[in-house]
């Protein structure tokens, strides 16, 4: 269980840092699931697979791949994970004891991986209040070279903001916050050892450089919600969220 002080840490910032919360035979597991996949060994949706843009050697090699979205929705090595005990305590302590998954992605960032730009994670979600949480579990130590997060603390209390400004993921096009909505001055690298889990809120600003390095930088968001959330998108397309712990509620998520 989290600490007060590191509860009014993230209430205050929306950004907390738990050294060593996943031991290392979880990691390694994660590791070789991540390995798996990559290697076609095991079925994992294609469509919820991104690849590097302009990957030089095309088809299923792990340093060409972006990103896996959806990890536990379609393995179960991601899923125990998700329900990890140590996360879900940590989680509890800072949207309550009624948990549900939303989703989760695992970024690859393999040597010369692309940026990712400011943005909030809750504006992507049709999700009410926006009081998601997220950790971001590091697979593989994470430096300035290799392209760690960086976050802009206490952003979270300024609300969701418009990303209306394009971003071009190789021909895909995306949209993030315009970079003049951004106080640099203010924004702060999180530079994580193999096993830590940097827990963010939902509408913190952040962001992910590239890697400069010859290394992949392998990091697992696991986005977490209250199962009091309501869904506030077209009613026929709601999916159905996993209860993880404790109770849900009738008319919510």
């Amino acid at each position: 269980m989290l600490s007060q002080e590191q509860i009014t840490q993230f209430k205050r910032d929306g950004h907390l840092v738990v050294e060593q919360l996943i031991d290392n035979r979880s990691i390694a597991e994660l590791r070789s699931r991540v390995e798996t996949i990559a290697s076609g060994r095991t079925t994992f949706p294609e469509g919820n697979i991104e690849f590097e843009p302009g990957t030089k050697t095309p088809g299923m090699h792990i340093d060409n791949l972006r990103k896996l979205n959806d990890c536990a929705k379609y393995d179960p090595v991601f899923m125990e994970h998700a329900k990890l005990s140590v996360l879900l305590d940590s989680v509890e302590n800072l949207i309550g004891p009624d948990i549900k998954l939303l989703g989760d992605q695992l970024f690859m960032k393999p040597p010369g991986g692309m940026e990712k730009t400011y943005h909030q994670d809750s504006p992507y979600f049709a999700i009410r209040p926006m009081e998601l949480v997220s950790s971001w579990t590091a697979l593989d130590d994470v430096t300035l070279e290799n392209g760690c997060l960086w976050v802009v603390p206490g952003s979270h209390h300024g609300g969701p903001l418009s990303h209306s400004e394009v971003w071009m993921v190789g021909d895909r096009e995306d949209m993030h916050v315009p970079d003049a909505s951004i106080d640099r001055d203010r924004e702060k690298p999180v530079l994580l050892k193999a096993g830590d889990v940097s827990f963010h809120h939902g509408l913190l600003l952040h962001r992910s450089g590239p890697n400069r390095t010859t290394k992949r930088r392998r990091g697992l968001a696991t986005h977490y919600m209250s199962a009091q959330s309501r869904w506030t998108g077209d009613p026929l397309a709601q999916p159905t969220y996993p209860l993880l712990r404790g109770r849900s509620y009738k008319g919510c998520v």
